[in-house]
């Protein structure tokens, strides 16, 4: 069987979770798969996602797969970790937002939180019925995965910033946290755009790393301390 699956939680403007697995041989017995992750454990909404596929695949195997879910920082750390520990074989699975890998392709970040674009709604509506499912398995051939929805946090939410923001002038030479197609319109605006994973983003603040960032929404927020 081939060990390198991927499973990804999507974040569009509302956040449609994505996730790929093949199918395994369960023939000569129990599976277990490893799947790593972009999020701290217990980040709400996102890495309880990841865990709510990895029971559910677990109980509706009867026990022949088992997905051992990782954290960010238990086997790998970093955005881009996540990624290369799948496509590599470290692990074989992953669970993270399709957007962090815009630089790879850009292909993938309209699978993730697109301004102004879809609700998460349509968004599940494109993938499933409308033709959007063809593209990303064309994606997917292109970078060694097979993604599947797994995972939706909503609509999501604008930022937080060290001084206030009164107009679009005011992003100019910003250090911005925004990755994907939000990123590229932040940089237009003057600002630098920045990915790092979710638990990152308090410390990056506190220490002026960053000048702002966004992460999902109220209670996404609030479990990181914004």
């Amino acid at each position: 069987m081939d060990r390198r699956k991927f499973i990804t939680n999507s974040a569009l403007v509302g956040v449609a979770g994505s996730a790929a697995l093949a199918t395994p041989s369960l023939s000569q017995g129990k599976e277990k798969l490893t799947m790593v992750t972009t999020w701290g454990r217990g980040s709400f909404g996102v890495h309880d996602a990841a865990q709510r596929f990895a029971d559910n695949c677990n109980a509706i195997s009867g026990g022949t797969l088992e997905i051992d879910l990782k954290a960010n920082g238990e086997l790998v750390s970093g955005t881009a970790a996540a990624f290369d520990a799948m496509t590599s074989g470290t692990a074989d699975a992953a669970h993270f937002a399709m957007y962090y890998y815009i630089g790879q392709n850009p292909t993938t970040a309209f699978y993730t939180a697109v301004p102004f674009g879809m609700t998460c709604q349509e968004l599940d509506d494109w993938i499933l019925h409308n033709g959007g499912r063809e593209l990303w398995d064309e994606l997917g051939e292109e970078m060694g995965f097979k993604g599947f929805l797994a995972g939706n946090t909503g609509t999501q939410a604008g930022g937080w910033f060290g001084k206030e923001i009164n107009s679009a002038a005011d992003f100019e030479g910003l250090k911005y946290r925004m990755p994907g197609l939000g990123g590229k319109v932040i940089s237009k605006m003057g600002a630098s755009s920045i990915t790092m994973a979710g638990g990152e983003i308090y410390q990056a603040l506190q220490s002026g790393a960053i000048d702002g960032a966004e992460w999902i929404g109220p209670a996404s927020d609030e479990s990181l301390g914004l």
